[in-house]
């Protein structure tokens, strides 16, 4: 119930964040949400990547400076997230991930909320991570570029 209550705060927060539209959201108007879901795609595989080659700069320029990022460790402000992917980067290797079962839902003014499932083959520490993983972001277009102001991870429970 809290995450919900949570998750309802958050869309509602994204949504008050927007400004006008540009040309991809404006696409999307016209009845060409395509472009935007590729867009969104590649930039949420962005973060995968970055995560694979340790590019902090990745992740810094794509998530929003006032952005909420949620996981099993619990709720983390962008910079809270920003530090502990530099520790994280020290510690893993990561050496695949694939994404699928995209959803695009557009919300209003230009956000997009995109759910995925990923696979991730990674360790820490000598850990091995779970392997699969649900994930969700809601992104804004800002400064030329999609940006994440809310990201949200979770494994999934009971596979391999």
């Amino acid at each position: 119930m809290a995450n919900r209550i949570a998750l309802t705060g958050l869309a509602i927060f994204a949504l008050m964040f927007l400004s006008q539209p540009s040309s991809v959201q404006r696409a999307h108007a016209r009845g060409n949400p395509g472009n935007a879901a590729e867009e969104l795609v590649r930039t949420e595989t962005g973060f995968f990547e970055a995560w694979k080659k340790k590019d902090d700069t990745y992740f810094r320029t794509h998530m929003l400076e006032n952005g909420i990022f949620w996981s099993d460790s619990g709720t983390l402000s962008r910079d809270q997230q920003l530090q502990q992917q530099q520790t994280a980067a020290k510690a893993c290797t990561v050496e695949g991930y694939g994404l699928s079962d995209f959803g695009v839902l557009p919300l209003t003014g230009g956000a997009y909320l995109l759910t995925y499932k990923a696979e991730e083959y990674a360790t820490c520490a000598r850990e091995k991570l779970p392997v699969h993983w649900n994930g969700s972001s809601i992104y804004v277009l800002k400064e030329g570029r999609w940006q994440a102001i809310y990201r949200a991870q979770v494994p999934l429970k009971n596979q391999h």
